[in-house]
Order: structure tokens, then C-alpha cells, then sequence
């Protein structure tokens, strides 16, 4: 199950869908999404699905195509939204993000307290692991020589 979700994810990484948020002739904004035949076709369990991006506030349809690739009157409006600029009020919101994810002061602590515990714990671990080995093969070579000299002893 788990290994069929994630070839399922890889190939809608790899080719399967594709999402373009354009403008709409009577306003707002058109949804459009691209759908691989073989993909969708292939009778999978698991739904595809896409988001509808965060800056597309006024989306008024959602359009399916269902093709290998754009058709041509569609493929120059995605082409157009692609090099429009976004609004200020969005690359504001982006950079308020990507600044509070960037940037330690205001990121949350990162534990290494409990990461370099860890690795202390484990070369102690690892260390008494040793010195038992070398404890047992003392321990071990000793008996062989008992039984050894209590051999040539008896005989």
C-alpha cells in the first residue's frame, strides 16, 4: 500500500498534472488544470489532487483538461500568467514566510541540547558494548585454558 502511494506520487511529480491559475474574461480567475490520459486512465484508488494557490483569491471555475499537453489557445494565456508579475500584497506575504522559516531569531529553538545527549548516550552505549566484548574474550580464553590444563591434568 505505502510503496503503491508513493509510485502514485511519483508519477504525478514526475508528469501527471499540471495547474495554472489565469484571468477570467468576465473577472476573477479561471483554475485550469492538466491531466496526463495515461494517468488518469491507469484506474488508480487514490484521488489526484492540486491546491489552489494561496494568492488566487477570487477563483470563479476550475477547468479539466484531460491531455498530454496544453491546447494552443490555452497554453499562450498560461504562458501569460506565468511571466505576469505577482501583486506586491503576495510576494509581501511569501517574504513574510520565507523570512520567519530563515531566519533563527524567530524560528523556534532547535534541540540540540537533545541531539548532542543522544549521540553522548550512544557512544557510552557503544563503548560499554566494547569493553564487555573484550571482558568476554578474556573471560572466554581463560576457561579454554582450565579446560585445557585440567585435560592434560586427568590424562
Amino acid at each position: 500500500m505505502l510503496l503503491e502511494t508513493l509510485m502514485i506520487m511519483a508519477t504525478v511529480v514526475a508528469t501527471g498534472i499540471e495547474a495554472a491559475c489565469v484571468p477570467a474574461e468576465e473577472g476573477g480567475y479561471d483554475y485550469l488544470l492538466r491531466v496526463e490520459p495515461d494517468l488518469a486512465l491507469a484506474g488508480s484508488q487514490h484521488a489526484l489532487t492540486s491546491d489552489v494557490p494561496a494568492d488566487a483569491r477570487d477563483v470563479r471555475r476550475v477547468r479539466i483538461y484531460l491531455a498530454d499537453r496544453w491546447p494552443t489557445a490555452v497554453e499562450r494565456t498560461v504562458a501569460e500568467a506565468a511571466s505576469r508579475p505577482r501583486p506586491p500584497a503576495v510576494i509581501q506575504a511569501v517574504a513574510t514566510e520565507a523570512t520567519a522559516i530563515d531566519n533563527p531569531q524567530e524560528a523556534t529553538a532547535r534541540p540540540w541540547g537533545l541531539f548532542i545527549g543522544s549521540l553522548v548516550a550512544l557512544f557510552l552505549s557503544l563503548g560499554a558494548n566494547a569493553y564487555l566484548g573484550m571482558l568476554l574474550s578474556q573471560l572466554r580464553a581463560r576457561y579454554l585454558q582450565d579446560v585445557q590444563q585440567s585435560a592434560v591434568g586427568v590424562g
